[in-house]
């Protein structure tokens, strides 16, 4: 890029294009992951990458490349990686312990930042020698090798067949969630907030190196490879150490501080060693922070969406790198690289401050592991997986000295209700008989509140059974089932010959059951005789 279009925003629009697929396609990748084989979505994507740097080692090999070229082949690239990286996220916590997720996940971010060190300084070593087109073809071979390394990869199905969702629900069931879960919000909160600030390492180290030093490309990337060296020291010197004396907010708005200090240094310095030694203390807070973000997310996301969630946290960080590094240089152009830097380290110390405002602490007592409900279902009538719309009814009985303790615990209920399956969900009071609570929630099909009931998490539970003890009535509290007939009613030649039965046999049945003389289903035969023959 430098060779084709040296200007700033051109090489700090790298950092864009390599990003900016991340926000666009990791979130889709994400809900491919918890409802297809793990495996062909890793292989495919490798192979998409691969095909991508074949298509720019032709390019380099013909020399058509032009820095709009290249840009789309980053972009392309990136369509892979994002595909990729929810899968491997969702991996991790299915290998090992919630106790020992935290050193994995150090231990993934290791081999990502050995990664770092070998391949720039690797790079930077071989251009001179081999020239771009040929270790581009090379790069481009490896990837075919990684794929043939995951095909022995078996991971094992989690859903059953008859209740796992389509894409399109898989999506819109992760975008409720992260709606409805305070956790996750504020995780993701205090992941753009780090992504924003640290974008300015990627985006501004080439131009600092090349424009403002006149760094050789051996040089940019033992930059980079500093980056990777602090990085690692981080993870497995600094990151342990830490851990056993403050808590994940700390280290988190440590890792904030950091960043301050080494975007101020930058601001002044001009030489080669002292560039790689303020790049390696950027490494260190990269580290520090992306870890401890990284495990709070996947301490408090439950096993069914946890492909999803990974990929909410890696598309909104990824997305706040690209616009980050667009909106750095964007300032680089109009204000000066020295000014931007300067302005860089105020921002970070704001960051710092929100930090504790959004404490990510919370994550390290989270209990999600699955504990699924077993409301009543031993109804008359069993709906079709697909039959729906259904609501869902509680009734509670609750002492006037528990009514606030009671609408408290219901909010809780109430979110936990919509994140996992509910697009509706109301708590009334009853004007006629005080203290008697009416809990109501709509899922799309009977499919979809099984789901529901088995994504239910200890934590949830929990709070379900604080609300359910709170009940006084003389049983416990009732519940039941209605089926919308809406869908049956519109169907052809349903007219005035169609019956609706009241099922009044049981409070835990289904209060409602419609037959069709035209169109009959077996399941209902058994209610409606029942109720004909009580009258």
């Amino acid at each position: 890029m430098h060779d084709l279009d040296s200007s700033p925003l051109s090489l700090s629009l790298m950092a864009t294009a390599s990003s900016a697929p991340f926000f666009l396609f990791t979130l889709p990748a994400g809900a491919i992951a918890d409802i297809v084989n793990r495996r062909l979505v890793i292989v495919s994507a490798v192979l998409w990458q691969g095909a991508c740097v074949a298509l720019l080692a032709l390019g380099a090999w013909t020399r058509l490349v032009s820095a709009h070229s290249l840009l789309a082949c980053i972009f392309a690239l990136g369509i892979g990686l994002a595909l990729g990286a929810p899968v491997w996220g969702a991996i991790v916590p299915d290998i090992v312990g919630k106790d020992e997720l935290p050193s994995a996940v150090t231990l993934g971010g290791v081999q990502i930042n050995l990664s770092g060190i070998v391949g720039p300084s690797l790079g930077g070593f071989l251009l001179p020698l081999l020239q771009a087109p040929l270790l581009i073809s090379v790069n481009a071979l490896a990837f075919v090798i990684v794929a043939l390394v995951i095909l022995p990869l078996r991971p094992r199905e989690k859903h059953p067949t008859e209740l796992r969702e389509n894409l399109t629900e898989s999506f819109i069931s992760s975008l409720r969630y992260a709606r409805n879960s305070r956790r996750m919000k504020i995780i993701l909160f205090r992941n753009i907030l780090f992504s924003l600030v640290i974008s300015i390492v990627p985006a501004l180290l080439p131009v600092i190196a090349l424009k403002e030093m006149d760094c050789s490309a051996t040089q940019l990337g033992l930059v980079f490879t500093s980056v990777a060296v602090g990085s690692l020291a981080g993870a497995l010197i600094a990151l342990p150490y830490l851990r056993r004396r403050i808590s994940a907010n700390a280290i988190t708005s440590l890792a904030m501080a950091i960043v301050a200090v080494a975007m101020l240094a930058m601001a002044f310095i001009r030489q080669v060693p002292a560039l790689m030694a303020c790049a390696a203390l950027a490494g260190v807070a990269w580290a520090l922070a992306g870890s401890e973000i990284w495990v709070a997310g996947q301490r408090v996301m439950p096993g069914w969406v946890r492909g999803r969630m990974s990929a909410f946290l890696i598309m909104l960080g990824q997305g706040s790198m690209a616009v980050g590094a667009l909106f750095w240089g964007t300032g680089v152009a109009h204000a000066g690289l020295n000014v931007t830097f300067a302005a860089a380290a105020p921002i970070a110390l704001v960051g710092l401050a929100l930090g504790h405002r959004f404490s990510i602490n919370f994550a390290a007592e989270a209990s999600v592991e699955a504990a699924p409900l077993d409301h009543l279902h031993d109804l008359s009538m069993v709906p079709r997986p697909d039959d729906g719309p259904i609501r869902i009814t509680i009734e509670y009985v609750i002492a006037n000295e528990h009514r606030e303790r009671f609408r408290v615990l219901m909010q809780e209920v109430q979110a936990t209700c919509r994140r996992n399956g509910a697009f509706q969900c109301r708590l009334d009071e009853s004007l006629d008989q005080p203290g008697l609570f009416h809990l109501e929630y709509l899922v799309s099909s009977w499919a979809e509140h099984l789901r529901q009931n088995r994504r239910m998490t200890v934590d949830e539970t929990r709070i379900f059974g604080m609300a359910w003890n709170l009940h006084s009535g003389e049983s416990a509290p009732i519940i039941r089932h209605f089926l919308s007939t809406q869908r049956i009613m519109q169907l052809p030649g349903f007219g005035l010959s169609g019956r609706t039965f009241a099922d009044t046999s049981s409070s835990s049945s289904p209060s409602l059951i419609i037959t069709s003389p035209r169109q009959p289903h077996d399941r209902f035969e058994p209610a409606a005789q029942r109720l004909m023959r009580t009258g």
